[in-house]
């Protein structure tokens, strides 16, 4: 009898000894989890992440860093890149325009979401864009060109920025293009300056804009013209006022333009 209970003991111990190193190495696998997971199981982020494609300066790496996103969110649907500014970022856009104002490119929660496009603008060459592309991003209401998204397009508010910044890159997988800023605005949600197809068309909706510009810009909108608008909220006048806009708009350049390396601004009253 003494001698199965000494069987039974040691048999004991080395269950709970062998139990005893599976938790040590399970507690070390989940400390480590393997590349590309996450601690908290989900692994989406890290996933979505991986491999994320070089700083886009040229046309190749626009195209790369499209590929990139679209094969990790269908909604990408251009690349907008603002010389001299951090707005170098994908452009998303869905079946409303509630869809991104929270949510980052990965479809991930975030304060200032990502930059979209208006949902009834067509997207793609030149030939199908809506004559008035229309995106949208957040700043962080202070007006100050050093905060996230497009708190940078407030760089435009200074002269020599203006000045030295003529175009704006935004692109898609089927075309790269180049557009010429002609209107830099400070207004409110009562100018409609946010249809994809505006009344009285493009040249009407850009010769109201050239009117309400802080800047002369000395360029032409013809009616056969498209326009890129990227609005974001200022509080200006009235840090209580919400729809209080600061807008920037540029036309797209022909194809085989002479791209501009430098705008000609005069500072102006707006009407």
């Amino acid at each position: 009898m003494k001698k199965l209970i000494a069987a039974l003991a040691i048999a004991a111990a080395v269950l709970l000894v062998a139990g005893f190193v599976y938790v040590l190495m399970f507690m070390e696998d989940t400390e480590n989890p393997p590349a590309g997971q996450s601690q908290s199981g989900g692994g989406s982020t890290s996933n979505a992440r991986l491999n994320a494609p070089k700083a886009v300066e040229t046309d190749a790496d626009v195209l790369d860093a499209l590929d990139y996103y679209t094969q990790r969110n269908q909604d990408t649907v251009a690349w907008l890149r603002v010389p001299g500014t951090k707005i170098n970022d994908p452009v998303l856009q869905s079946h409303d325009n509630f869809t991104y104002l929270r949510t980052d490119e990965f479809r991930e929660y975030d304060l200032y979401g990502c930059y979209f496009a208006d949902w009834e603008c067509s997207i793609g060459p030149r030939s199908v864009l809506s004559p008035n592309t229309v995106v949208y991003g957040h700043s962080d209401l202070t007006d100050q060109a050093d905060g996230p998204r497009f708190s940078q397009l407030f760089h435009f508010a200074d002269p020599e920025f203006a000045a030295a910044t003529p175009v704006i890159h935004f692109s898609t997988l089927e075309e790269q293009m180049t557009w010429e800023v002609f209107a830099v605005i400070y207004t409110n949600t009562s100018f409609s300056y946010i249809n994809a197809e505006p009344e009285g068309g493009a040249q009407a909706l850009a010769q109201a804009a050239m009117e309400k510009s802080i800047y002369d810009y000395g360029v032409s909108v013809g009616e056969e013209d498209k326009i890129l608008t990227l609005s974001t909220c200022s509080v200006r006048d009235n840090p209580q006022d919400r729809s209080q806009r600061f807008v920037v708009m540029a036309r797209l350049l022909p194809a085989d333009a002479e791209v501009p390396q430098k705008a000609t601004v005069t500072p102006r009253t707006p009407e």
